[in-house]
């Protein structure tokens, strides 16, 4: 009878079981102190037998363990992450629901990134995902009215519907006839419905494709459209169907209201091992020489915290990037390591452009300049005027403690490409005890030394470029306290 064997055989890992491993330890003990020694369970000897049988078992247990990990198919969480990433394959992570939304306001209303609605159904928050100016320039609804009986005329995406009274018509007329002809000119792309007894509301069928208008003669804006991308707070399968984005949490002076006319992108849990061990190969086929796998191979770097890869496929100049050609933008890590990592990585006849330039050596001897870029600092000055609280102290060093605040604030809150809202510097400042009001003005250079100029600082916010990154220090902060 052939023996079996165990441990790492031709046919893979055999555990040993705990039957065997006991059989073997009394042998073991029979040939050390005598054919006659009493191994029975309720002896001592057998008693200390069965406890090392048992602790053996449990190395082999261990063993089968570690074995399992090395294979795909039975490996779990990091150990399957693990072995994804030998084949450039990443897990792919939970992502948020993401809803185009219609905000409803005054022309010229800045609405906020991180502006927060909720969903009518579940009350499932969700936050703007950039700033958004309501605007007649970036549809998706314009309300109407007409104001008398005359001449009016509606410019929709450079066509211009005009309607010319007939003798005896009114405003309602006017507005019917209005509804008519826009029905007919584009009823492929906008629906209309009357408000009130001479207004209408035109609106994107999709809820979607944004459109521009402008008015003349005696047609009148009641209230813009515009669209604005919001993202759940939380990642996962949140369904959120047209017209349920509806509730404001936060107000913002100038915005009415806020609707969906569109059902949103849901999103989705992390993958799950089983997920990702039947798409790994598909996805192992895929993943070279693309944005996502070069950002993958950096990212696995000693040092680096922060790699986002851009691309301009085109024959002109976009943004900067030459024509044919892809940036890598990288905090931390080693320079040299990371040229060598795009160069191993990155699609051959591309140019890797950059403003940091390193010289890599192909398999052959050959030189090659590769370019990647390190974020630009924008160094932000900070103007603040406080007018004080009488009813709270205002500590002293409330000054200093302001100008901390502010950075540290900022460490966390701030990144490359992440825009400064100025008003959101309000939270650290505000976090100081005492302070009534606060005036609060920013502006950028990206010289660090030298000032800019009073009329630079505004209360705006300030746009921050994918190779650059915004930068607080107490130096360039000054506040005042006025009585």
């Amino acid at each position: 009878m052939k023996r079996t064997q165990y441990g790492l055989t031709e046919v893979g890992f055999v555990i040993k079981p705990l039957s065997v491993i006991l059989e073997e330890e009394k042998e073991a003990f029979r040939s050390a102190f005598g054919d006659d020694v009493d191994l029975s369970d309720e002896s001592v000897a057998g008693a200390y037998v069965g406890n090392q049988a048992a602790k053996l078992a449990a190395l082999w247990e261990q063993l089968e363990g570690l074995w399992n990990a090395g294979d795909k198919d039975s490996a779990s969480g990091m150990f399957l992450d693990r072995l994804a990433a030998f084949v450039n394959v990443s897990r792919e992570q939970a992502k948020k629901t993401q809803v185009t939304a219609c905000l409803w306001g005054n022309p010229g209303t800045e609405v906020p990134k991180g502006l927060l609605a909720k969903l009518s159904t579940t009350e499932e928050l969700f936050a703007l995902t950039k700033t958004v100016t309501i605007s007649k320039d970036t549809l998706l609804g314009i309300e109407l009215k007409v104001s008398d009986v005359n001449d009016l005329s509606l410019i929709i995406n450079t066509v211009t519907v005009s309607i010319s009274p007939e003798e005896g018509d009114t405003e309602e007329a006017l507005r019917d006839a209005l509804i008519e002809a826009v029905t007919s000119r584009f009823s492929d792309s906008l629906s209309t419905e009357t408000v009130g007894d001479d207004g209408l509301r035109i609106i994107a069928s999709d809820g979607v494709t944004d459109f521009s208008a402008d008015v003349s003669g005696v047609l009148e804006i009641k209230s813009l459209g515009t669209p604005a991308v919001f993202a759940a707070k939380e990642a996962g399968r949140i369904y959120a169907p047209s017209g349920t984005l509806t509730k404001m949490v936060s107000n913002v002076s100038g915005v009415d209201s806020i609707t969906n006319y569109a059902t949103g992108v849901t999103g989705r849990d992390a993958e799950s091992d089983t997920e990702l061990r039947q798409n790994m190969t598909a996805r192992q086929k895929q993943a070279t020489c693309t944005e996502p796998a070069i950002e993958n191979a950096i990212s696995k770097l000693t040092g680096v915290t922060y790699t986002k890869v851009y691309s301009n496929r085109g024959i002109i100049e976009v943004d900067g990037r030459p024509p044919k050609s892809y940036e890598a933008v990288v905090v931390g890590g080693d320079s040299q390591v990371i040229a060598e990592t795009i160069f191993a990585n990155g699609p051959a006849g591309i140019q890797a452009y950059g403003n940091t330039v390193q010289t890599v050596k192909d398999s052959q001897g050959f030189d090659w300049q590769i370019g990647f870029s390190r974020p630009v600092n924008k160094n932000i000055w900070v103007k603040i005027v406080l007018s004080l609280y009488d009813e709270e102290e205002f500590p002293a060093g409330g000054t200093n403690a302001v100008k901390s605040n502010i950075v540290e604030w900022g460490a966390v809150n701030l990144g490359v490409a992440v825009d400064l809202i100025f008003q959101r510097l309000s939270i650290p400042v505000y976090a100081v005890p005492g302070i009534a009001h606060a005036d609060i003005k920013v502006a950028a250079t990206l010289d660090p030394d030298t000032p800019p100029d009073d009329s630079a600082y505004q209360a705006a916010n300030i746009s921050i470029g994918e190779v650059e990154i915004a930068v607080l220090d107490e130096s360039r902060i000054s506040v005042e306290v006025v009585s």
